[in-house]
């Protein structure tokens, strides 16, 4: 029997039971299923039916935060309700241990060092988990167990300024005065912030793909991965920006 089908008859069940929280649930899932089938020109399969149970949670799960936030517990509560009326269509979701665990395992697969590569992990560990975890699991736990990329010449600047301030002194021992090092340094920094652009950009392009991505774990991957590539090029952008700032100051 088919998901459409086991939906179906439980259609028909809850409609004998008279049980009108689960027929409504059921009516309106199915009518979004009748909708895709449109959309895609043909027969839904399992798993494009679950796609839709996806989207049909996400959207309670989104209404669930704007009841609570407006005092609405009883609409809240009647949206958890049909949460799990929908959740008995989707895959069992792993637990956090197991989770936790095929992340790990990813992580090691893929030789993911930092959140730089936080798109290619979650994008990995999807696949892997076939449904049974949603994107915003595996990123909170991906975002747990990758390190951030840290600047330490940026964020422990002090301690570098000694060095930093020797640079000078050995430029001049290859004939470059303090003026020709002054010149460079800006124009390298109007390159850096050029390069900033792109970078800043790529960090905007994956947010708004983030937010019209609706529940599509890959493009969510997608999204994410971009944000947190465009997110680290700039801190280095901006690190390496304030490294020339401090060498000018020594000049």
């Amino acid at each position: 029997m088919s998901l459409l089908e086991a939906m179906t008859e439980d259609m028909k069940a809850s409609m004998k039971a008279k049980d009108s929280a689960t027929l409504s649930t059921l009516r309106l899932l199915l009518s979004a299923c009748k909708n895709k089938k449109i959309e895609l020109l043909h027969e839904l399969s399992d798993a494009e039916v679950q796609d839709v149970v996806k989207t049909q949670v996400k959207q309670l799960k989104d209404s669930i935060v704007s009841f609570d936030a407006g005092g609405r517990a009883d609409m809240a509560q009647s949206a958890r309700a049909e949460i799990a009326v929908l959740e008995k269509y989707l895959p069992v979701q792993m637990s956090e241990e197991d989770l936790r665990a095929l992340v790990q395992k990813t992580i090691a697969e893929t030789g993911a060092a930092s959140q730089a590569d936080m798109g290619r992990v979650m994008g990995a560990t999807l696949k892997a988990a076939q449904g049974q975890a949603d994107g915003a699991r595996v990123k909170g736990i991906v975002m747990q167990l990758l390190p951030a990329v840290v600047l330490v010449l940026v964020g422990t600047s002090t301690a570098y300024q000694p060095a930093l301030a020797a640079i000078p002194l050995v430029a001049e021992d290859f004939g470059l005065d303090a003026s020709t090092i002054e010149m460079a340094l800006r124009l390298f920094r109007v390159l850096i912030l050029w390069l900033g652009i792109p970078a800043i950009t790529l960090m905007l392009t994956g947010g708004f793909g983030y937010m019209t991505a609706s529940s599509r774990d890959e493009l969510h991957t997608e999204a994410w991965g971009k944000m947190a590539q465009g997110f680290f090029a700039t801190i280095i952008v901006a690190g390496l920006f304030a490294i020339s700032t401090i060498i000018l100051q020594q000049l």
